[in-house]
């Protein structure tokens, strides 16, 4: 009984003496991050609008705006900004416009391998609700090429599947510019 009395002291100061002694004062806590800014003076609700001033409106310019408000929420994690199509905003603090300038598509004949190039230039303005403007670029042509099967590159405006493809390519430079101007 002396033993066990023995070795339950011997363990309890063995205890005490390694985390009381031993390993020091516990490390002070830091005061938590400030909070992340997206760069783009406070903005956190955007409306988007596009309009398609080119000759040959291929491009919807209502399905451009879906796929762009459709990239902002997606990497809204990391912009921390909520986008909306034009008709369906009401309370946002910033209005993004984007007017597609020109589109054309030539195939690509130095790979022989059926691409086309979509080149679409195209101008874009970020302003607060009071007209401020935040960040805007303009007369910027996207080069997109996809794979198509069909010999005349005019009929890739006829395939969504490769439409859709060019407006994510457009949407994706677009955000990226947007959320990396300072």
């Amino acid at each position: 009984m002396v033993k066990k009395k023995l070795l339950t002291l011997a363990a309890v100061i063995g205890i005490l003496a390694c985390g009381a002694c031993f390993f020091g004062p516990l490390p002070e806590r830091q005061p938590p991050p400030p909070p992340i800014h997206n760069g783009l003076d406070g903005v956190h609700s955007i409306r988007v609008e596009v309009a398609n001033a080119s000759p040959s409106h291929h491009l919807d310019s209502a399905a451009l705006a879906r796929k762009i408000v459709e990239t902002i929420n997606e990497q809204s994690w990391k912009l921390k900004i909520n986008a909306q199509v034009g008709k369906e905003a009401g309370g946002e603090e910033a209005v993004l416009e984007v007017t597609v300038l020109s589109e054309s598509v030539e195939g690509v004949t130095h790979s022989g391998s059926g691409l086309v190039k979509f080149l679409i230039g195209d101008s874009a303005a970020l302003r607060k609700r009071d007209g401020a403007l935040i960040w805007s670029e303009t007369n910027v042509t996207s080069s997109v090429e996809r794979k198509m099967v069909e010999e005349n590159p005019e009929d890739a405006w006829k395939k969504p599947e490769l439409v859709d493809g060019v407006f994510k390519a457009v949407s994706i430079r677009l955000v990226n510019r947007m959320a990396n101007a300072r």
